[in-house]
């Protein structure tokens, strides 16, 4: 009784951690992370010769990208027989996190507008062939529409689940906190596979695990990673 007891005790008093990944969990993970990456894109090459419309394909690669994701997530649940409490999804008042999460976006607008005008000194530029830049620029009301729910509303949950949730939630009981921020930031922007965009996204990674950890919550670096992500949308189709 006294164990049971003392067992429940430090369920409410630490609701995130009561779950992390094992080292062999972790591993397959980001295995599986990395195998999701590699066979969509072979597979888009393939779809490609048989099928040369570049741009619905790379929407098909990324809508496939985020929901294989959320298949992982869901699968680990399922197998470790987790509660999305056990990934951070714990409620916590909008008015506690709001104007922290509006602070750092702007902080991150000016480190990310720096970061240009520094490449742009040095006659850096995004290459035409940048994915990001073809899925987001000359957008037309549907492809508009696509991209809000891909990367404002998709991605956000799902990745926010995946690499500070989960991923980060797991390395820091291993590193500690700021090791486990700047592995889990590097992975969440090497993974975005835009060598131009690295710096500025690894920033917002460890932004966004800062705010995950600040309030032990999944939803303000969700609500951020969302304002960053529709924001970046609506520039590039020229609406702001």
């Amino acid at each position: 009784m006294d164990d049971e007891f003392q067992s429940n005790v430090v369920r409410s008093e630490f609701p995130l951690n009561k779950r992390n990944l094992s080292w062999i969990d972790l591993v397959l993970v980001l295995g599986g992370v990395i195998g999701i990456y590699v066979f969509l894109a072979f597979g888009t090459l393939w779809l490609m010769e048989l099928w040369p419309h570049e741009r619905a394909l790379m929407y098909l690669n990324a809508f496939m990208t985020q929901l294989s994701f959320a298949l992982l997530i869901w699968l680990l649940k399922r197998i470790r027989h987790w509660e999305w409490q056990d990934f951070g999804w714990k409620g916590v008042p909008i008015r506690k996190f709001f104007l922290n999460v509006l602070g750092l976006y702007c902080l991150s607008w000016v480190i990310n507008i720096g970061y240009a005008i520094v490449l742009y000194n040095n006659g850096l530029t995004p290459p035409d062939t940048d994915v990001y830049s073809k899925l987001l620029g000359q957008a037309t009301w549907y492809t508009l529409v696509l991209n809000l729910l891909l990367a404002g509303v998709l991605a956000p949950f799902v990745e926010e689940t995946l690499f500070r949730g989960l991923i980060f939630g797991s390395l820091k009981a291993y590193f500690g906190k700021w090791t486990a921020a700047t592995v889990s930031a590097v992975i969440f922007s090497a993974l975005h596979f835009q060598a131009y965009g690295f710096l500025p996204r690894f920033v917002l990674g460890i932004i966004l695990v800062y705010l995950f950890d600040k309030y032990k919550s999944l939803y303000p670096s969700v609500g951020l990673h969302a304002l960053n992500n529709i924001v970046a949308t609506t520039i590039a189709a020229k609406l702001l």
